[in-house]
């Protein structure tokens, strides 16, 4: 089986941290391998499992093959690798068979020989295609493409009926090679008849491929006009087609449409590549890696078989990917684990790909791991100071150090300072204990989630084990390299950066709350608090403890529960915990908390606080909340500036539409509304928001309606203004002759 977890293994021959978004998992140290051919965990070495397979009758050669090359879930290009590495998080891919532990590590380059056997003379089953599409992607990256379809319908023959969906994968992939290479007819022929099968048998991890397959090749803008005019008539029914029209009208995902129509408006004939080099930044290629671009609905899950853009580098570490419709999209990568050991790639979570009609270069560099001085190797530190220490970065202009703490699931990082202009800071303990995290839970075995008590005592544990990482940036804010990352082999691990802070010790209430109690430790801390007002430790947990109840209630239900009155006890804690500690964590919730409830005078009295003591830290995320609150008290160009500096410095843009509603109302252009939301497409969520398209269907509609300023300054301006009530009665009204302005202050409020 193919066991895809993000977290982080430790052994003293194999050290690996991955950080995706937040969270890590740890492992227990292993004793030293002696065999530095044979993985940890492996029964057998590589020249073992070679020896194994030259010296095997047919029938057990290939089920050597099956098991230690290919895996029981058949080779894939996004299962193939040891790594799966994006903006901002990693995927460790743990190919395992069942009573062998974990298979020997065998680069893609040593697998091509006896993958190339397998499909020559292998079974006819399911794992024979895999083999197959992997050697397809290594034979067009050499050039030769006329062999990969050769090869392609070599396999579909020897193929028997029952495996339908292995065939149709090969079908779509000999159709993706021809359309990379020029041979249309060829590409026509395999989509007719892909169309007439799915009719008949239709797959949706299948018909979605083609879907995005067919969008790929329409040639010529008159055909893509077509295929959105069939779009709009036959949605959601299959129809027959001959390469002029779609071979295959299905439900279509919302972001091939939104490709597809900017394509259409533009008028342009062709689809762009995206193309570049993978390579290490001695210059070194990354051969045979796995590259694939993914749309913003796929990149907070695993990789998928079915990722519309999918390729792997040649020889030189050379990519290309024909056919990519307008839209932003982020670069993964699939890589063996001795490619990346000690190096990191420095893509940051809100890195994206825009492609628009033109070709795009990408090229992606891998960077020596940043190095940690102290604390490291399981150090203890029990003074009420700790000092953390690092190797220099060439051209590094600040760093962000983060602390992490092992959970029961796992284990949680956060950044514990930012913008740091040396390599070394000094850091009061205290500050550690006072940090605000999140809660983690997990399921009981009745199914009911159970508080992590791990994760509300958070750094202020003696007893648990912590770590830490530092990311480089130069002076434009771009990242350079991380001290997370994968190591292997004793000659690379370096310096580990575990830790324990034994400077406290654990009260009763913390050991009632380690030992599960929740309710009784909730008593102990009220207890201790009012014994002593001065006791902030006791103070933050009875705040974090109303955070559990909270999850709790969320997840399980509790009718004796009253979260109203659980968050205002928690707003008496916080403005007791600000007078004698505050912190930005503790101000930022509580002017949070007054944002929900629009008091505005208290929110602006916290949030000047919260902006004194948050001074020189990132604080992206609060500034455009911030943005709104202003927009909420009527103070409008106060709203824009802020919005307009949150745009630039957050990616994601995320208030994107609450911007373009301002530019409407003040000026009521569409065309600088229509030009902003091109140049900050919303990337913030799942959701597949087109402000650009819905801009444009405004504008359409006011064509025909001389009174649409005036609307658009009366409706958007009770959306401005926080008069719901007046909001809520007109959308109910269905005015057909503002529907597009209608589904634009929907969209606004469900991005809020």
């Amino acid at each position: 089986m193919t066991i895809k977890v993000k977290h982080l293994i430790l052994s003293a021959a194999v050290f690996l941290l991955l950080v995706s978004g937040s969270l890590v998992a740890l492992s227990r140290q292993s004793p030293p391998s002696q065999n530095t051919d044979q993985a940890v965990g492996s029964s057998l070495s590589k020249q073992e499992v070679f020896k194994r397979i030259r010296e095997s009758e047919d029938e057990q050669k290939w089920t050597y093959i099956r098991n230690y090359l290919i895996g029981r879930e058949g080779a894939e290009l996004t299962n193939s690798y040891d790594i799966y590495v994006g903006p901002g998080t990693s995927e460790w891919s743990s190919v395992t068979d069942e009573g062998q532990g974990q298979l020997p590590t065998i680069t893609l380059k040593e697998k091509f020989p006896y993958l190339e056997a397998y499909v020559e003379s292998g079974p006819a089953d399911f794992h024979l295609a895999g083999a197959a599409l992997l050697l397809s992607y290594y034979y067009e990256g050499a050039g030769q493409w006329k062999k990969t379809i050769e090869l392609l319908e070599r396999t579909e023959e020897r193929l028997p009926a029952s495996q339908m969906y292995a065939a149709q994968k090969l079908k779509i992939r000999m159709a993706e090679v021809a359309g990379n290479h020029g041979d249309m007819d060829l590409f026509r022929q395999i989509s007719a008849d892909l169309s007439r099968e799915l009719k008949q048998n239709p797959d949706t991890r299948i018909v979605e491929k083609f879907s995005w397959l067919q969008t790929r090749y329409l040639g010529g803008n008159e055909n893509i006009q077509q295929y959105l005019k069939a779009l709009k008539k036959w949605e959601g029914s299959p129809v027959d087609g001959s390469g002029k029209q779609p071979t295959l009208i299905l439900e279509q995902p919302a972001l091939l449409k939104q490709g597809l129509q900017k394509l259409a408006d533009s008028r342009s004939d062709r689809l762009p590549e995206v193309s570049g080099t993978l390579k290490r930044s001695d210059g070194s290629p990354i051969a045979y890696a796995g590259v694939y671009l993914r749309t913003k609905d796929s990149v907070h899950g695993s990789l998928q078989s079915d990722e519309p853009y999918q390729t792997m580098t040649n020889g030189k570490g050379e990519y290309t990917i024909k056919g990519v419709l307008p839209g932003s999209y982020q670069l993964y990568l699939g890589l063996e684990l001795d490619q990346i050991s000690g190096w990191t790639w420095p893509a940051e979570s809100n890195e994206w790909i825009r492609v628009g009609l033109q070709d795009v270069t990408r090229d992606a560099v891998l960077q020596p791991l940043l190095e940690l001085d102290f604390p490291v190797n399981q150090t203890t530190v029990r003074e009420d100071r700790i000092t953390f220490a690092w190797e220099p970065v060439p051209r590094a202009a600040y760093y962000d150090v983060y602390l992490g703490v092992q959970i029961h699931s796992g284990s949680f990082s956060q950044p514990v300072k930012t913008k740091v202009d040396t390599t070394r800071i000094t850091i009061k303990t205290e500050e550690l204990y006072h940090l605000l995290s999140g809660i983690s839970s997990y399921s009981d075995q009745d199914g009911k989630m159970v508080t992590d008590p791990l994760s509300l005592l958070g750094f202020s544990n003696p007893e648990n084990r912590f770590f830490w990482t530092v990311n480089a940036y130069d002076k434009d804010g771009h990242l350079l390299t991380r001290s997370d990352g994968y190591r292997v082999g004793n000659d690379k691990i370096g310096n580990l950066p575990f830790f324990y802070l034994k400077e406290r010790e654990l009260t009763q209430a913390d050991r009632t709350l380690l030992a599960g109690n929740l309710d009784q430790a909730m008593k102990q801390y009220e207890q201790a608090y009012k014994d002593d007002p001065a006791d902030t430790h006791s103070l933050h947990m009875l705040i974090v403890m109303i955070d559990a109840q909270i999850s709790e209630h969320r997840s399980n239900g509790s009718d004796s529960f009253n979260r109203e009155n659980a968050e205002k006890q928690q707003e008496t804690y916080l403005k007791e915990m600000v007078l004698l500690h505050p912190t930005s964590g503790y101000l930022s919730r509580l002017t949070d908390y007054y944002y929900k409830k629009k008091d505005w005078q208290a929110y602006n009295a916290y949030f000047k606080l919260y902006e004194k003591v948050a001074a020189g830290d990132s604080w992206d995320a609060d500034l455009s909340t911030h943005a709104m609150a202003m927009m909420r008290q009527g103070k409008l160009k106060e709203a824009e500036a802020l919005l307009i500096q949150s745009m630039e410095d957050d990616p994601s843009h995320r208030r994107v539409g609450q911007y373009l509603s301002l530019v409407l109302y003040r000026e009521c252009s569409f065309k600088t509304a229509r030009q902003l939301a091109g140049s900050y497409p919303d990337l913030a969520s799942n959701e597949s928001k087109d402000w650009e398209r819905m801009v444009e269907s405004m504008e359409e509609e006011a064509a025909s309606n001389a009174d649409y300023d005036k609307a658009i300054h009366k409706y958007l301006g009770w959306y401005l203004q926080d008069q719901q009530e007046l909001l809520d009665a007109w959308l109910r009204k269905r005015d057909p002759s503002y529907l597009a302005l209608r589904a634009f202050i929907q969209a606004l409020q469900n991005s809020e």
